[in-house]
């Protein structure tokens, strides 16, 4: 698998397994968990730095769960030029998570 496709950093074999099973893409996993563990935030340059990641394939996924309302930002309209910070939204995650988990159980 190309590195850009894959953080070089293994998962636990059970966390592997459920992402597997829900089809679920690794580094985006590796993107929340990161910002998690990284409560203050960071930018999309570090993020891609620590998890050792293709930075273009990081700052997508970034922009995309900002989108999404997973991770928030410090940037205003105009980014070009920033140092943007990123955060995760925990309430955010939680409740998609719990969304998928209702749909999932046909609820």
């Amino acid at each position: 698998m190309p590195r850009y496709a894959k953080p070089p950093t293994p998962t636990n074999q059970r966390a592997e397994a459920a992402m597997k099973v829900f089809g679920a893409n690794e580094v985006r996993s590796a993107i929340i968990r990161y910002l998690s563990q990284n409560a203050a935030g960071s930018t999309s340059g570090q993020v891609a730095r620590d998890l050792g990641a293709n930075y273009q394939t990081v700052f997508r996924h970034l922009q995309d769960l900002e989108v999404q309302g997973i991770v928030t930002s410090d940037a205003g309209e105009q980014r070009q030029g920033q140092r943007v910070m990123y955060r995760l939204d925990r309430e955010a995650k939680d409740r998609a998570l719990a969304d998928y988990d209702r749909y999932l159980d046909g609820k």
